[in-house]
C-alpha cells in the first residue's frame, strides 16, 4: 500500500469531498477575480479616453493668464483698496484706495488710447495730473486745494513748450513759452482789466 493511499483512506469521505468543493469554489472564484480585472481595465480606459477626448475639445488656455473684465484688491479687514477694470466708457484704469475707501491714485488708458495718471486728496479733489493726448501734446498739471487748477506745464506734439500759472480762481496770469523754432515769450496778466506785458526774447 502506498503511502498517498494510506493517507486518504485515513482521511474521512465527507472531508475529500468538501476539499474537492472549496478547490471548485476557489477555482471560480479566481476566473470571477480575472473578469472583474478585465472589466476594471477596460473601465479605467473608457474613462482616460473619456478624459483626453474632452481636454483635446476645451479651449486651451495658458496657466499663466487670468481674464476678467475687472479685479477688486481687498486688505486683511475685506476693506476695498483697488479696482482694476474696464469702465463703461470703454477705457482701462486702475484705482487705489486709502483705508476709509477714497480714491487717491488713478491710472487711466481712454477709449481713444490717451494714457493718464492723477492724484487725488483726501476730500477727492484730483490735485495732479498728467496726460498724453493721441496728437502727442503731453501736460502735467497741478491744483490747489480747492480743486482748482494753477500750474501747467505742457508740450506740443510740433515741439512747443509751455507754463502757464494761474491765481486762486484759476484765471491765467503768467506764462511763458518756447516755440518749436526757438522764439520765447514770456506773458503776464495784472488781475482783470489790467495791462498784458508780453516779452518776446
Amino acid at each position: 500500500m502506498s503511502d498517498n493511499q494510506e493517507i486518504h483512506e485515513r482521511i474521512p469521505d465527507a472531508l475529500v469531498r468538501r476539499l474537492e468543493r472549496l478547490e471548485q469554489k476557489y477555482r471560480r472564484l479566481r476566473g470571477t477575480n480575472r473578469l472583474l480585472v478585465v472589466g476594471l481595465a477596460v473601465l479605467l480606459g473608457t474613462a482616460a479616453a473619456t478624459v483626453v477626448t474632452l481636454a483635446l475639445r476645451l479651449p486651451r488656455l495658458s496657466g499663466d493668464v487670468v481674464q476678467a473684465r475687472s479685479f477688486a484688491l481687498r486688505d486683511a479687514k475685506g476693506r476695498l483698496r483697488g479696482v482694476f477694470g474696464m469702465a463703461t466708457d470703454g477705457a482701462s484704469q486702475l484705482v487705489l484706495q486709502d483705508e476709509m475707501g477714497h480714491a487717491r491714485l488713478r491710472l487711466v488708458v481712454l477709449g481713444d488710447g490717451s494714457p493718464g495718471f492723477t492724484l487725488i486728496d483726501q476730500k477727492g479733489r484730483s490735485r495732479a495730473a498728467l496726460g498724453l493726448l493721441p496728437d502727442e501734446t503731453i501736460t502735467l498739471a497741478f491744483a490747489d486745494r480747492q480743486g482748482i487748477s494753477r500750474v501747467a506745464l505742457g508740450l506740443t506734439a510740433r515741439q512747443a513748450a509751455s507754463l502757464a500759472l494761474a491765481d486762486s480762481d484759476g484765471v491765467t496770469r503768467a506764462g511763458m513759452g518756447v516755440a518749436a523754432d526757438g522764439k520765447s515769450t514770456v506773458t503776464t496778466l495784472n488781475g482783470p482789466g489790467g495791462s498784458t506785458t508780453v516779452v518776446p526774447q
